[in-house]
């Protein structure tokens, strides 16, 4: 999985904020007229093309006017509804608010693992314990969590707010929760959908080869 690029100003690529894909931008000058109160002002500024999906988004004083995105990741398509909604609501804050998003994307963990552990009572902490040692997740994956789950000693629960949470820290929390889904209920489904399609004269064969 790619490292998601924000949109940056006068950047080569970055990840679109229309289609989502890490794609190549088009950049041209462009001049705005603004009027205010009866005045009239020249504001310099940007278009941009994404080459993937050719919407435009644009550009004044280094600041992406429109769309209004935000420059967090876009949850995997196969997240579940619940957990979604948290990281959504997070995605929109994030920018004004990194504290509080980070603190609602580790209410969407908790709540990730628990649907993943099947157990709507389980700490975060316990949850990721029991992934790893399902093998549902790797060892890297589990480091990865507790960095940001854990500070010196003391545990930082899921929904609370952190005093250090920083938007770098907020922005690999969204990293890690779609990887987290893409690594378990992605990979997971794109197995049994593998598995279905095999023909049923060979699926005998499998079965009884397992049952020997």
């Amino acid at each position: 999985m790619n490292d998601y690029v924000p949109p940056q100003a006068d950047e080569d690529a970055f990840h679109c904020p229309h289609c989502g894909v890490f794609a190549h931008q088009r950049w041209q000058d462009l001049q705005a007229r603004n009027r205010q109160g009866g005045r009239s002002q020249i504001l310099d500024g940007q278009v941009a093309r994404c080459t993937k999906c050719d919407n435009h988004h644009l550009w004044v004083d280094e600041e992406m006017i429109y769309p209004q995105a935000s420059s967090a990741p876009k949850p995997t398509d196969d997240m579940p509804d619940e957990v979604c909604e948290d990281f959504n609501e997070a995605r929109q804050i994030v920018d004004d608010s990194p504290k509080a998003s980070a603190a609602l994307l580790r209410l969407a963990m908790e709540k990730l693992v628990q649907d993943l552990t099947g157990n709507e009572d389980q700490s975060l902490y316990n949850g990721i314990g029991e992934l790893v040692e399902e093998g549902r997740i790797d060892e890297r994956i589990q480091k990865a969590l507790d960095a940001v789950r854990v500070t010196g000693n003391d545990y930082v629960h899921a929904g609370e707010i952190y005093s250090p949470d920083d938007r770098e820290t907020a922005l690999r929390l969204f990293e890690l929760v779609n990887v987290i889904v893409e690594l378990t209920i992605t990979r997971e489904k794109m197995i049994e959908e593998a598995y279905s399609e095999i023909p049923g004269s060979k699926m005998d064969g499998i079965e009884q080869r397992d049952g020997n």
